[in-house]
């Protein structure tokens, strides 16, 4: 009797075990499949997203005008989450904020306009960046680029694809 009862013991602990790795095995798996897929939509809208950043030919001081074209697929806004960086060159660095109106405070950066080719003002879908389409974008630069002094100014989406771009205080 002792051993019909050590055996349904056993071969119930190895069926609860045998459901339980079975189980673990499939959530294993879905979250793997659901990780991949994750994975493939981020890297399918990097790809599909370009932006190209150009800084004005003089710069006397004050504003920085810069024009930044949508080369990509994407249409781009949350304008908020782009990352602005302004390196200088004797190497100190600002990370710009960014300001919902123009123009821009001390260290923040704003978007003047969003303009079609040609030079005309958006009017679909006001305030997102469709692909060719182009925008101004002024930057306060704090402290401000001194005389002679170039710096770099790097520009990236939400979704981490960067330009960037060089300036020269004459």
């Amino acid at each position: 009797m002792e051993t019909i009862i050590v055996s349904v013991v056993s071969m119930a602990l190895i069926i609860v075990s045998t459901l339980t790795v079975t189980v673990s095995t499939l959530q294993s798996a879905n979250r793997l499949a659901d990780a991949w897929k994750s994975m493939e939509q981020r890297s399918s809208s990097v790809s599909q997203t370009g932006i190209r950043a150009a800084a004005p030919d003089s710069y006397q001081g004050g504003l920085i005008d810069l024009t930044v074209q949508n080369e990509g697929n994407v249409n781009l806004n949350d304008f908020p989450s782009w990352d602005v960086i302004l390196q200088y060159q004797a190497g100190a660095a600002s990370y710009l904020t960014y300001a919902a109106t123009y123009p821009p405070g001390p260290g923040q950066w704003a978007v003047d306009g969003i303009f079609v080719s040609g030079g005309s003002p958006e009017v679909f879908d006001p305030n997102i960046l469709n692909p060719a389409e182009w925008m101004r974008v002024s930057i306060n630069p704090s402290p401000e680029v001194a005389v002679g002094e170039m710096a770099r100014i790097i520009m990236s989406t939400p979704n981490g694809v960067t330009s960037q771009c060089y300036v020269t205080r004459s």
